[in-house]
């Protein structure tokens, strides 16, 4: 387990991995540990960092100016790259100077400093010039030797580089990893794979999905997956889209017609969400900024963003909650925005789900034979609540020792996290499963039985930087997921992604497929 509670924020694993890569500190034992902690092999996260590698070259351009070689102050130095075109080649400026590189242009040719030595030329005047107006022959003699560069007397020319910008080392402004290509198939994106998930070992798991987007994720698997593995990730599929479809019907009031022509409303402002997302906004009191969304909406305010984003998050945790794995979740997760796109609304999600962390992806499934052990191994109910919670959430100590008693919903914990926010989207939701409801409501008539209860959920059952916690884990035999704040939880990347501008499907074969309104996609290209 990693631990990344405090006192600083962890990043994603993938984003650690960019920055080493990108600092030349990546090793192979890195991308090992970080393999098994996605569960996702070694040779896809090898395959990703180069197409991120790919993606950033392509934006750096060869702008920095060459570093000069010299920079001496000798204007009369030997080879040194002197700015008179009629000098000779060995970098004097007088260019009736002899070859041998010393300072005084009347002394003999022999290199020697005495002024007093004979010469012939003392009296004799500069013969004529018939080289003014001719170009400068060229400077470079390919395969020529250099001449004797022997200078008695004459001091090294400066080895530094006075006054000289060293180039630059850092890329500024270079763009960030390929997590920016967002939406569906926008141009220049990196082609999906088959990938195989290295933790997906047992019946009911999927161990090869596609990377792919819901445009063509279901297409993939059909062209590249043997007929039975197909047929298993196609029925958990259609689950996604039946269970989005009737969640859609029920909180937009609009039949599924399975129409891509129609115009959805917007957003899912349904009349039984409303009635929570009041109560949490009136008993948390977030400090919200003023809402620059749904200026039309039917009562326009802190309300309908808040709702808006309440409502999202916990369909999407409560599609995932029962999930036994990452392939499973994926593929639920792409069902669903199928659903979204047959009632004519969006749901993006990142572009690098199948390697994202959170609920459903780098959690501990929780189901009634997990619940029951924690149960009897443990006395408190606190301490049974804290350890579930930790299974199903993946968060930090940090945000556990921070959840409030009020947080706890019907379904769910929602609360404004360690710190507070000012944006809807940063709103704390974790969907609660069935099977650990019952030890949370426990804990919470036991925290608010206490006469000194300081308002917190789990008071007393985490301890410092989680050490209690992983004590009783040890002693229920079950291992606690790695830990990553909600702020890199796939869930969150989503809720930011709601108000953004994405680029529209291309309505090609793979998408009618995938939507379910064509029998097969079109046939792969051969090279």
């Amino acid at each position: 387990m990693v631990d990344a509670s405090v006192p600083t924020l962890r990043p994603s694993e993938l984003k650690r991995l960019a920055q080493l890569d990108e600092h030349n500190e990546l090793s192979a034992d890195q991308v090992r540990k970080s393999s098994k902690r996605l569960g996702v092999p070694e040779e896809d996260l090898w395959r990703w960092l180069a197409d991120r590698r790919g993606a950033s070259a392509t934006t750096d351009r060869g702008d920095d100016p060459a570093p000069i070689t010299t920079s001496v102050d000798d204007p009369d130095a030997a080879t040194t790259g002197v700015d008179d075109p009629d000098a000779a080649t060995t970098g004097v400026d007088d260019p009736d100077a002899a070859t041998t590189g010393v300072d005084d242009p009347d002394a003999a040719t022999t290199g020697v400093d005495d002024p007093d030595a004979a010469t012939t030329r003392i009296d004799a005047p500069d013969p004529p010039t018939t080289r003014i107006d001719a170009p400068d022959p060229p400077t470079t003699r390919i395969g020529a030797p250099e001449p004797a560069t022997t200078r008695i007397g004459v001091p090294e020319p400066a080895t530094t580089r006075i006054g000289v910008p060293e180039p630059r080392t850092t890329r500024i402004n270079v763009p960030e990893p390929p997590t920016k290509y967002v939406g569906y198939g926008q141009v220049g994106h990196r082609p999906s794979r088959i990938i195989t998930l290295a933790d997906a070992a047992g019946d009911g798991l999927l161990p090869q999905i596609s990377d792919g987007d819901v445009t063509n994720f279901r297409a993939d698997a059909y062209r590249s997956l043997p007929p039975e593995e197909f047929a298993r990730i196609d029925a958990v599929y259609t689950e996604g889209i039946q269970t989005a479809c009737r969640w859609l019907a029920e909180h937009t009031g609009r039949p599924c017609r399975h129409d891509l022509n129609q115009n959805g409303v917007g957003s899912w402002l349904g009349p039984r969400g409303a009635g929570l997302a009041e109560y949490m906004l009136s008993v948390l009191q977030p400090r919200l900024s003023a809402p620059d969304r749904f200026p039309q909406g039917r009562s326009a305010g802190l309300v309908d963003e808040w709702n808006d984003i309440l409502s999202l998050y916990r369909f999407l945790g409560s599609l995932v909650a029962d999930s036994p794995g990452r392939g499973h979740t994926i593929t639920l997760l792409r069902g669903a925005q199928a659903a979204f796109l047959l009632h004519g609304l969006r749901l993006d999600l990142p572009p690098d789900l199948a390697y994202s962390v959170g609920p459903g992806l780098t959690t501990v499934p929780t189901d009634d034979d997990l619940i029951a052990r924690i149960r009897a191994r443990t006395a408190d109910p606190v301490d049974a609540a804290a350890l579930a919670t930790a299974l199903f959430t993946g968060a930090t100590a940090m945000e556990l020792n921070a959840i409030p008693t009020v947080a706890l919903a019907a379904d769910a914990l929602i609360f404004n996290g360690p710190i507070g926010y000012t944006h809807a989207p940063d709103l704390y939701v974790w969907v609660i499963p069935p099977a650990a409801r019952p030890l949370l409501y426990d804990a919470r008539v036991q925290q608010e039985a206490r006469p000194a209860s300081n308002g917190k959920l789990f008071a007393g059952a985490i301890g410092g930087a989680g050490f209690r916690l992983r004590r009783l884990a040890a002693a229920c035999e079950v291992t606690l997921p790695d830990l990553y704040h909600w702020h890199h939880s796939w869930i969150r990347q989503a809720g930011l992604l709601r108000g953004s501008e994405q680029p529209t499907p291309a309505r090609n074969t793979d998408l009618l497929f995938g939507l379910k309104l064509a029998r097969r996609p079109r046939r792969r290209r051969t090279r």
